[in-house]
């Protein structure tokens, strides 16, 4: 055999090895989304309806982790709350919460045991049923981002399609870094997260339904794949829902980051990209975790339109 001939027969060897390997990671590999513009706000279509749920309650023993420099050693309560859109036919469930497993348990669960601890008074499953619907009606389950408290009964909804920013899902499985509290948040969100089946991995803004009424978009910070979402109502407008943006108002107002954030400078800019959104939609925004906002709130079966 010649000297051209083994360079050609190498060159087709190499082009199939090539080919089989894209071939597999098409397979293995999760479907993404690109990325899509923000929403054009005279033009956005319109969700139908917006219910808050009850994902839980905590309490930590040192608010300074979330406002440092100040309230050391005092105790602060946060609430955990997911949100259900209804669009047309189709359902789509913001976070999941607290693990059902926790309801009514008085050493409540943990995500970081020497610091906070989290009771569920209600299940996510129970709140679904006081509008008629049980987990497999559910289309989409996005994730803000991957702590436990938002990711706890991602398990429950095995035939949704899990929308979660590709940074966000990668970071998860990286190698641990100097803060061992964000490590061992990392090694929860592996356990919880598990590997959904119809897993849909984003790359920054997307327009879930094609129409602008329910956009996804990235504010990293406190993780680094942390991810925002916009809501076009009829007769409320546009609302952000925070993910973990800002866990207050007064944080969100002063530009005040957690100890656990990841990323001190991506949190202010994301903080300054969601105060331009609002300026731009004339949107309210609902924090997560604001006690005093969300107990002013309406909660299922009422409902935002």
């Amino acid at each position: 055999m010649s000297g051209v001939d083994v360079m050609g027969m190498r060159a087709r060897v190499l082009m199939s090895a090539v080919v089989l390997a894209a071939l597999i990671g098409s397979v293995i590999a999760p479907p993404s989304k690109a990325a899509t513009p923000l929403p054009d706000p005279a033009r956005a279509g319109f969700a139908d309806r917006l219910y808050r749920l009850d994902c839980g309650h905590s309490l930590a023993n040192d608010e300074s982790v979330w406002t440092p420099g100040e309230n050391v050693g005092r105790p602060i309560e946060f609430s955990s709350t997911c949100w259900l859109i209804k669009r047309g036919g189709k359902w789509l469930l913001w976070d999941t919460g607290v693990p059902e497993s926790a309801l009514n348990d008085p050493k409540g669960w943990s995500t970081l045991p020497q610091l906070i601890v989290y009771h569920l008074d209600k299940t996510i499953s129970g709140q679904l049923s006081a509008v008629g619907l049980k987990p497999d009606d559910i289309q989409y389950v996005a994730i803000s981002h991957t702590h436990g408290d938002h990711i706890g009964n991602v398990a429950l909804f095995p035939n949704a399609t899990v929308l979660i920013q590709r940074v966000e899902y990668e970071w998860i499985s990286s190698p641990d870094g100097p803060n061992a509290n964000v490590n061992q948040l990392k090694a929860l969100a592996r356990k919880l997260m598990g590997t959904p089946k119809h897993l849909q991995l984003l790359d920054g803004n997307t327009d879930v339904f094609g129409d602008g009424s329910v956009t996804l978009f990235p504010t990293p910070g406190h993780t680094p794949g942390s991810q925002s979402l916009l809501v076009h109502l009829r007769k409320s407008g546009f609302i952000i829902l925070s993910g973990d943006v800002a866990h207050l108002d007064a944080n969100f107002r002063n530009n005040v980051v957690p100890t656990l954030n990841t990323d001190k400078a991506a949190s202010i800019a994301s903080m300054e990209k969601v105060r331009t959104m609002m300026g731009t939609y004339h949107a309210q925004l609902f924090i997560n975790h604001d006690k005093a906002q969300t107990d002013t709130l309406k909660i299922i079966p009422a409902f935002y339109d």
